[in-house]
């Protein structure tokens, strides 16, 4: 359903923030626009009240005995009359009262009649308030008054100043922020919209089309890949980690079917031979020394499959991508002397000698048992290919920071064509056809020093010897 798509999530919430943000900014414009034609408003207040005061302060020094009481006096009258006349502009409406509260002074605008606010005068240290409305002659409308006091002192007479406007003008310029915010909030929320669809669809593009490519992928055709985006964001790494991950997958299932096909091969022969000399055996009936013969050869057939089965089993431990070695710190010197002592008892059958050269003793991070086993077969294999009375010398030192362990013999050799192959499972040189084995050893050696993110060579010429060469990371810690 389109609610649960990617897309319809992403440009809800998309649209729900921008909302939101869009909502705040608002109500915070408009309430700052509130605060400030208020604030000017009272100074409007505020500076016309001082400007009387300002008038009744030069009337009073002028006047050595002070203001009079009811502002009777006729320069008197007439100067504030002037004053209060000339600061009621912008609708003001200007009033002065005596110390009792009766009004003095009133400017000609008056549109009805107000007494001295006491509440004003009483209130915060800025003395305004604000008032209900009163339906004033042809108007409908009822707008709310503020009210500003100022209380002014001259000697023993105490004067009020209070000026009252409508808040029309501020309501009005408030109703009008309000009206155009009304309006651009749901344009801008269309918009939005229409944005959020336009680069969620834009964003999730290259999903779409890594999508596709996934639907087309099969079993059978585990090398097509997802094309990876230019742009270095999420999806070049979303894509990249397909990738990796069908690069994975093509690994183990064409490991899978060559497994298949190897163990297939392999196991033909012995099991040929076996049913052969089953049929063989059963064709008349025979002595026991007869039948004890072909049980004797169907066992050492079933030992070889058995070998066979064990070496496959440990190549495809060794091969999967997620097999975890035992790693420990492990002396490669006194590995490889003790792989000799075990070694000297086939050498001393052939006649041939064996030698360590050491220069230094050295920890490497290994498994044991595995480093172990890719030893071993190779001296095993030294010992296999080489003439009696032969030699055989391993020498282990450090080059570049690295173990390297090299193993040479005075064997038949290695033609140079098959240099490149003998860590082939299963591959076994001409020389080699008629000595036991499968072929296996060296493909388990050369998978052992991978998983130990190590290398493995060889160097030979026929006729003169092999020479194996290992290397392996040295332990720092």
């Amino acid at each position: 359903m389109l609610i649960n798509s990617i897309y319809f999530r992403m440009t809800f919430w998309y649209v729900l923030a921008l909302g939101l943000i869009s909502g705040i900014l608002s109500i915070s414009l408009y309430a700052n626009f509130s605060r400030v034609l208020n604030k000017d408003f009272n100074h409007l207040l505020e500076s016309r009240a001082q400007d009387i005061a300002q008038v009744m302060d030069e009337l009073s020094d002028r006047r050595d005995a002070g203001l009079p009481a009811d502002l009777s006096h006729a320069d008197v009258a007439s100067t504030l009359h002037n004053a209060v006349e000339w600061s009621r502009g912008d609708g003001l409406f200007i009033q002065v009262f005596s110390q009792d509260g009766r009004e003095l002074i009133h400017s000609s605008n008056k549109p009805f009649s107000l007494a001295l606010r006491r509440a004003a005068l009483s209130a915060a240290a800025e003395r305004f308030e604000d008032i209900p409305g009163v339906s004033l002659v042809k108007e409908e409308d009822v707008w709310p008054f503020r009210t500003y006091v100022l209380p002014i002192n001259k000697k023993v007479n105490v004067y009020y100043v209070q000026i009252t406007a409508s808040l029309r003008p501020v309501y009005v310029k408030l109703g009008r922020i309000k009206t155009v915010l009304l309006i651009f909030l749901p344009l801008a929320m269309v918009l939005v919209t229409i944005m959020g669809i336009f680069l969620t669809r834009a964003t999730l593009k290259p999903v779409d089309h890594m999508t596709r490519t996934m639907r087309q992928i099969t079993s059978r055709n585990l090398k097509q890949r997802i094309k990876i985006p230019t742009v270095n964001d999420e999806t070049r790494r979303l894509a990249e980690t397909f990738n990796d991950m069908l690069t994975r997958l093509d690994y183990a299932f064409s490991f899978q079917q060559q497994l298949v096909q190897d163990v297939s091969h392999e196991l033909r022969t012995p099991l040929t031979v076996l049913k052969g000399k089953q049929e063989v055996a059963l064709n008349r009936r025979r002595t026991p020394e007869e039948y004890e013969a072909v049980l004797t050869v169907n066992l050492e057939e079933i030992d070889k499959m058995n070998e066979l089965v064990d070496g496959l089993l440990t190549l495809a431990q060794l091969e999967r991508v997620e097999h975890r070695l035992e790693l420990q710190k492990v002396n490669i010197t006194g590995l490889i002397k003790g792989i000799l002592r075990d070694a000297r008892s086939r050498a001393d059958l052939k006649k041939i000698e064996l030698r360590l050269l050491a220069s230094d003793e050295f920890v490497i991070d290994a498994d044991e048992g595995q480093l172990r086993r890719a030893v071993a077969n190779m001296v095993d294999n030294a010992i296999k290919y080489t003439l009696e009375s032969g030699q055989i010398s391993v020498r282990v030192s450090r080059h570049e920071g690295m173990a390297e362990v090299t193993i040479n013999d005075t064997g038949v050799g290695i033609a140079k064509e098959d240099l490149e192959r003998v860590f082939s499972r299963f591959f076994r040189a001409e020389k080699s056809r008629t000595s036991p084995g499968f072929g296996l050893g060296l493909s388990i050696v050369k998978a052992i020093v991978s998983a130990h993110q190590g290398t493995v060579r060889a160097e030979s010429e026929p006729g003169q010897g092999s020479t194996f060469i290992i290397m392996l990371p040295v332990s720092h810690g």
